[in-house]
């Protein structure tokens, strides 16, 4: 299948996002593996950049959205 066949489904972006998801899990593994610390620092430069953001209702709807995709991201798999 070539990715610029027309989405006849409506499912092209899911199955985009499952990949990327997919692959960033095993590297950020991989990382993890090699340097223990390295989930550490991403959740901490995300809650850095986060806590910089004003405090709307926007940007706290934000910072909870992008905190569960890092978790669901960081999490050990299994």
């Amino acid at each position: 299948m070539d990715v610029s066949e027309a989405d006849k489904f409506g499912v092209a972006d899911g199955a985009r996002k499952l990949a990327v998801d997919t692959i960033l899990k095993a590297l950020i593994d991989h990382a993890s593996f090699s340097d223990p610390s390295f989930k550490y620092r991403v959740i901490g430069n995300i809650d850095a950049y986060l806590a910089a953001l004003p405090n709307s209702e926007l940007e706290q709807d934000f910072a909870k959205r992008t905190r569960a995709y890092i978790d669901a991201l960081v999490r050990p798999q299994g």
